[in-house]
């Protein structure tokens, strides 16, 4: 068509132009170029922009081949090396009352298997675990506020662990961000983990857990998870977490408490404190032991428990710094509380631990 167009404007006769169309020709020609880049611009396909995604699904095994991973389900009482097998259902939550509260919730069943040296005979458990995950947003990155709830009902070993966490400043943390602790899919940093995205958009993890020292890339992997992500799906309206109340009016107690003490070894504690500045949730009932230490934040190592775990199954993940303050722990009938209030007395982390 545009060969046509300038064909009859040039006079094109025989391969010749007549003599008054040469002064016109390079006119012609560009515009006759520029008619074909506007059409070749038409003729572009629309770039799709990339799909975001969430996981929705977690499934897979966990050999629990640490001290430490047995009790934190509760099988103190057991040898290590029971198998934790795990099939959870990921969605994305809002908070009722916090408008700029997002998360995650999990909930599925958790079967562990292999059970030995505890008394009654018992080799397996069958659990159901609920895991809250929350955050109130600071605008660009920022995180001010977080909460977790992990919620372990599996009868008598039942307990229910509730963290609230207060970041001044607040902790930058964007979503999409290059973490630093992977490298090439593997980690480069703690405990090896390897990473391979699968053409189904889901996730394969294989890795070694914290302080197990016969685990590497050339051994039987202890964690064995996948993760499946799936288009964003519209967040669940969830009541916001219940508020943490401060104690008036509470003794240090000679008896140490004992349900929060594994707490302890994540802070530098100092001497003991008389002004102790407990908080705890549902507080009904009297305390039955109350102590309280100095903090000393200078230099600390930020905690950032299972954060790399978490992070490689592509799920949120969270850290805290300690501060300097007191650190108070108590116990009540149901439950233990600890807390740390900085040097300003603002409630910076709150721990309940109770059981069901």
């Amino acid at each position: 068509m545009v060969f046509k167009f300038l064909q009859s404007k040039l006079n094109w006769r025989g391969g010749e132009l007549s003599g008054n169309s040469y002064e016109n020709f390079a006119e012609w020609l560009v515009l006759g170029l520029v008619v074909l880049a506007t059409l070749s611009i038409g003729i572009e396909p629309e770039v799709v922009a990339e799909e975001e995604l969430e996981v929705t699904h977690l499934s897979g095994s966990v050999t629990l081949s640490t001290r430490a991973s047995m009790n934190a389900l509760g099988l103190n009482d057991y040898d290590r090396g029971a198998m934790a097998t795990v099939d959870m259902q990921v969605g994305s939550v809002v908070s009722e009352d916090c408008a700029n509260c997002t998360g995650i919730m999990i909930q599925g069943q958790v079967n562990v298997t292999g059970l030995e040296g505890g008394q009654g005979g018992m080799g397996r458990v069958e659990a159901q675990l609920n895991v809250l995950h929350l955050r109130e947003s600071a605008g660009e990155g920022l995180i001010q506020r977080e909460w977790l709830t992990i919620d372990w009902d599996a009868g008598s070993l039942s307990t229910q662990w509730d963290i609230m966490i207060f970041h001044e400043p607040p902790m930058w943390q964007p979503e999409g961000r290059f973490n630093a602790a992977f490298s090439e899919n593997e980690s480069r940093t703690g405990p090896w983990i390897l990473i391979e995205a699968l053409l189904d958009y889901s996730r394969q993890v294989q890795g070694c857990l914290p302080d197990t020292f016969t685990c590497d890339s050339f051994s039987q992997p202890d964690i064995n998870l996948s993760s499946t992500l799936q288009p964003l799906n519209p967040p669940v309206e969830i009541p916001h977490p219940t508020p943490w109340s401060k104690l008036e009016n509470v003794s240090r107690t000679e008896e140490s408490p004992a349900k929060t003490e594994q707490i302890r070894e994540m802070l530098e504690l100092g001497d003991e404190e008389s002004n102790l500045q407990p908080w705890c949730l549902h507080h009904t009932q009297s305390v039955s032991s109350a102590q309280a230490w100095s903090v000393n934040g200078a230099g600390s190592n930020s905690v950032a428990p299972m954060s790399i775990y978490l992070e490689a199954l592509a799920l949120p993940s969270t850290s805290f710094t300690p501060v300097s303050g007191t650190w108070t722990e108590i116990d009540v009938s149901d439950r233990g509380c600890a807390s740390l209030v900085d040097e300003a007395g603002v409630l910076r982390l709150a721990i309940s631990v109770s059981e069901n």
